[in-house]
This record gives C-alpha cells, sequence and structure tokens, in this order.
C-alpha cells in the first residue's frame, strides 16, 4: 500500500463528501499525513439557445451574487475545516474537476478523496466531477460511495 504524505479532500458539503472527509481523516492518522480541504464553487452556466450555454459572462454574472456565493462557501469551509481540524483549506472558483486536479498537480497531491456520485441520466452523457478527477488525476483517487440504506 502507497504510503500518503498528502492528502486532499474535495468537498461540496454535502453527506456523501463528508463521509469522504471522515474516511480521509482516518487515512491522514493512519499514515500521518498532510490533510488538504478544498470546496469549488463553479462558475453557473447560463442557457442563452437550445444547443449553446454561455459560462460566466460578465453580462450575466452577478457580482453581489458570486460575492455572497463565495462567502458563504468560504464560512461553511472553515467551519467544516475547525470541525475536523484541518489547517489547511482553501475555496476556489471555476469548474471542479479542473480545479481539483491543478490544486493536486501543484500541492504535490499523494490521494485525492472525494464523493462518489453515481452517475445517471444526462450526467452519463456529460461527466461527473468525480468521473474526471478519477481520470485525469496525477496521483490515487478514492471515491467513498455513500452506503445503501
Amino acid at each position: 500500500m502507497e504510503n500518503y504524505q498528502r492528502i486532499l479532500v474535495a468537498t461540496d458539503f454535502s453527506e456523501q463528501s463528508m463521509m469522504a472527509l471522515m474516511k480521509a481523516t482516518t487515512l491522514a492518522e493512519r499514515f500521518n499525513a498532510k490533510l488538504e480541504l478544498l470546496h469549488v464553487i463553479e462558475i453557473p452556466i447560463y442557457p442563452v439557445l437550445e444547443d449553446v450555454a454561455v459560462m460566466g459572462m460578465p453580462v450575466l454574472w452577478d457580482e453581489e451574487l458570486a460575492k455572497n456565493i463565495q462567502n458563504n462557501a468560504d464560512a461553511q469551509l472553515k467551519k467544516v475545516a475547525h470541525q475536523f481540524d484541518i489547517a489547511h483549506f482553501m475555496s476556489a472558483t471555476g469548474n471542479p474537476s479542473d480545479e481539483i486536479i491543478t490544486l493536486a498537480k501543484v500541492n504535490n497531491i499523494d490521494l485525492i478523496v472525494m464523493g462518489f456520485h453515481g452517475l445517471s441520466g444526462i450526467k452519463k452523457l456529460i461527466g461527473s466531477t468525480t468521473h474526471s478527477v478519477i481520470n485525469d488525476a496525477p496521483c490515487d483517487v478514492l471515491a467513498i460511495k455513500q452506503q445503501s440504506e
């Protein structure tokens, strides 16, 4: 088994990502690894025409709304980091899979831990964040499935 020294947890604050965070905390303790927490605020996609979408157009993007979303996400991230005693946490804005992969490369991450979202319907066509990260990450990825009841 790999000796992980830097573990990145990507969170969207969902129940599944909290389960991933608990698993990552256990792994970090086991390997005496540094744990980092990341939340990515996705830039909204605005439908313009039937088969065309515009990403983050300044005319359509409300700066005040963006600031509120960022502030709320940062507050929630800080709360979760404090709850799990994580010193290194950050938020980013953009495409979640791209941001996760970039941070993993820049910070020399050994393992990414995140919730696994099953692919269904339209997500099968466009893929999911977890699927993209698994395919493109520079390191191991542990996708945590939600336990069935």
